[in-house]
């Protein structure tokens, strides 16, 4: 198809060409007047057969507008065959029978409508009043040209009968003209290839061409206005119809639909600003200062004209400078508010703290477990559960109070100190009324909120966010479903966390971080199976950081990322030096990851990439992961069972004090489970207590997994466990946490004694 068009294309230059040679030396030659309409009527005829083309590869509004065209093609070819023998009948150049004026006026009639039919974006009341605007602008602009133009020209010798139809015909090419330009610059329609129209705008310009041509051809009678111009048509119509097919079978060159102007979320103005409207004003104002400088005064007509123009202006931009204030308030609006709750956001409620010096209460809250609700019931839920539970926080504020939402399932209230209002009250007041369910589609859901607040005034009002947060993040690490008040003590924690976070990291930069690894023996020779990797901090310039101390700063900072990556290669570097020396006796290291490296998609890779650079069997290490680390499911899960695909062991930490366990064993592919301490303290007591570690054991041996016992700190714990079928065990009673040397010196001992 494209190469037919390329050839339709063709046939026009041809056409055209013809034209202009005859036209220009016809009477050089001394070729006959009727030698020009063949290629006249040629010209048109190729027009028809463009568009023909171009609706055959189209589609819906596309098909039509073309099959439209080519039908206003075919009146022109009626018309042009009409004048083409009026002309050789009369032997007049302009000679027109009301069968050719028919012809062209069905051609021009047809090519409007089809403009017109054109679909163009759903728009709101304000934006159609606006293209309006710029519709009656441009009408007028072009009004005004037009009507300058025809009678400042001379036109077709008069007497010929013709003149009163070809100034309708003018006229109404003219009209269909600004109807190109409003559709392709205002309406910006989508259905049809836009470069392909602005190729057809030019032939609305042919008629007062033709106009404008004729008083230049009354030296060369045997001219006529049409078979001058005509040709030209026919190359718009072709490279019209190439770029609308070009468009159609490929749609990389398509324009983007544009988006309805009513949909959700969007204001519904007319933001795009046309050129058209003002490129006709400047045209306008051209004409008419020249008008005036030649003349010395404007016509009535033209004045009048000049004025409605500058009324039409002035309503368009008072118009436009109402959308814009429009646009400006909603972008305000949502800068300062979420989309999903609608609830004013964190910029807002910073704002309203800022400056603000009278006593005030801030409470930040967020709900309880959201994440693995989340997770569970699929994103569309969770949102619904935000918005449900932001409908309740603005209720229990009030109307005197701000309530927003800070970040993901975080909210805050700012209220002011007055009428008795207090911190705590506002606190409770959130707790209990999130005891009653949340509705969301359809079904109730009972989420508890943990609430941090700070209260004061003065200097103090902008930093209570800060603080309420603080007093949060207490109050989420004693449990859930409970409030916190902002004191001193947490600012000096605080303070505390930072210093001591900026020196991990520097402590991570100087290597003063080490690894001790405590054994894990088998039951009862005591016989070293394994290891657990610890990791010890010993600043360069202070006493030695606790573990307990220096891990959940690591987690809080996210430099556990960078920590966990190196105790991973230490690790394995320690367990693939163990395994040269001592071979099938060297023991399995077990390397604890926390909760927010589970969450790091790269850990799978850091464990692959650290085994095969140390050249270590994935058998020879295992994971250790806790409880609350999985239970959520989701992303930690996934990284769970990418480990497990890897071939490395994978333990379950602290097993029995989580309310899920025994469902994680059927969702979580451990090989391993460390009984917690708090099971073996209670051994040689009730009978119940031995019950809980024997049923543990007995679970662990049923599914194939081996059973650790944590803690053991006496001879009669060790004894007792092995009686209840425990295999293998870990504690103080053992030994305690080494070096790697002296781990290496046991089991060189170990291997002597054997």
């Amino acid at each position: 198809m494209m190469r037919q068009a390329v050839r339709v294309l063709i046939l026009a230059a041809v056409f055209f060409t013809i034209s202009t040679v005859l036209g220009l030396l016809g009477r050089e030659l001394g070729s006959p007047p009727w030698l020009l309409w063949p290629s006249t009527v040629g010209a048109a005829a190729t027009s028809m057969l463009a568009c023909a083309l171009a609706s055959v590869t189209g589609r819906g509004p596309a098909r039509d507008f073309w099959r439209r065209l080519a039908y206003a093609c075919g009146w022109l070819t009626a018309g042009t065959l009409g004048q083409t023998a009026d002309t050789l009948a009369a032997g007049h150049p302009v000679a027109m029978s009301p069968f050719t004026a028919t012809g062209y006026l069905a051609a021009v009639t047809v090519a409007a409508l089809a403009l017109i039919r054109l679909p163009r974006p759903q728009r709101t009341w304000r934006a159609t009043v606006a293209m309006f605007l710029d519709i009656g602008i441009v009408a007028v602009a072009a009004s005004l040209v037009v009507s300058h133009f025809f009678w400042s020209t001379s036109g077709p010798a008069a007497g010929t009968g013709a003149v009163p139809v070809m100034l309708v015909v003018v006229l109404t090419v003219a009209c269909a003209a600004v109807v190109a330009v409003i559709k392709v610059g205002i309406t910006r329609s989508s259905a049809v290839h836009r470069a392909a129209i602005w190729s057809l705008a030019p032939i609305g310009l042919l008629g007062p061409a033709a106009w404008a041509v004729a008083p230049l051809l009354q030296e060369r009678p045997f001219l006529n206005p049409t078979s001058v111009t005509l040709p030209s048509a026919a190359i718009f119509f072709a490279a019209a119809a190439l770029l609308q097919i070009r468009a159609n079978l490929n749609p990389a060159v398509r324009e983007p639909q544009p988006l309805p102007a009513d949909r959700p979320g969007h204001l519904g103005l007319w933001r795009h600003v046309s050129a058209v409207p003002y490129t006709a004003v400047g045209i306008t104002a051209a004409m008419l200062i020249l008008t005036i400088v030649r003349h010395g005064n404007l016509s009535p007509g033209m004045a009048g004209g000049s004025v409605v123009l500058t009324l039409l202006v002035m309503v368009r931009q008072y118009a436009a400078l109402s959308d814009n204030n429009l646009l400006l308030d909603h972008l305000d609006a949502q800068a300062n508010h979420d989309d999903l709750t609608g609830l004013p956001n964190r910029r807002f409620f910073t704002a309203a703290l800022t400056g603000r010096t009278d006593p005030v209460t801030v409470a930040v809250c967020d709900l309880d477990g959201f994440s693995t609700l989340n997770d569970r019931l699929g994103d569309r839920a969770g949102d619904a559960l935000l918005r449900a539970a932001a409908e309740r926080i603005r209720v229990v504020a009030g109307p005197d109070a701000v309530a927003a939402r800070l970040l993901g399932d975080e909210f805050g209230v700012l209220m002011p100190l007055v009428d008795g209002n207090t911190g705590p009250g506002l606190a409770e007041s959130l707790l209990e009324a999130f005891r009653i369910p949340l509705r969301v589609d359809g079904h109730d859901l009972l989420v508890t909120v943990t609430v941090g607040i700070a209260s004061g005034g003065g200097d103090t009002v902008p930093d209570l966010l800060r603080r309420a947060e603080l007093a949060l993040q207490a109050a989420k690490l004693t449990g859930t479903n409970r409030f916190r008040d902002h004191s001193g003590e947490l600012d000096a924690t605080a303070a505390h966390h930072a210093e001591l976070a900026a020196a991990l990291r520097r402590g991570l930069d100087h290597g003063e971080f080490r690894l001790v690894y405590q054994p894990i023996v088998e039951l009862p020779t005591g016989a070293i199976t394994g290891v657990e990797a610890l990791v010890r901090w010993q600043p360069a310039d202070g006493p030695v950081v606790s573990p307990a101390e220096f891990i959940p700063v690591a987690e809080h900072s996210g430099l556990i990322i960078d920590l966990g990556a190196w105790i991973l290669d230490q690790a394995c570097a320690d367990a693939a030096a163990w395994h040269r020396r001592h071979g099938a006796g060297a023991p399995r290291v077990n390397i604890n990851v926390s909760a927010r490296q589970l969450l790091d998609p790269d850990l799978p890779g850091l464990v692959a990439d650290a085994l095969h650079r140390h050249r270590l069997s994935p058998d020879r290490i295992t994971i250790e992961i806790t409880e609350t680390a999985v239970f959520a499911g989701g992303v930690a899960l996934g990284t769970v069972r990418e480990l497990r695909e890897l071939g490395v062991g994978l333990a379950l930490d602290d097993f029995g004090t989580g309310h899920s366990s025994l469902t994680l064993l059927r969702t979580c592919p451990v090989t391993t489970l460390k009984v917690d301490k708090s099971f073996i303290d209670d051994l040689n007591g009730t009978a119940e207590q031995e019950a809980i570690a024997t049923s543990l054991s007995t679970i662990a041996a049923t599914l194939g997994l081996r059973a650790v016992a944590e803690g053991v700190e006496t001879r009669d714990q060790a004894d007792r466990l092995h009686a209840l079928g425990y295999r293998y065990a870990q504690g103080y009673y053992f030994a305690r946490p080494s070096p790697a040397e002296e781990i290496d010196a046991a089991l060189a001992e170990m291997a002597l004694a054997s």
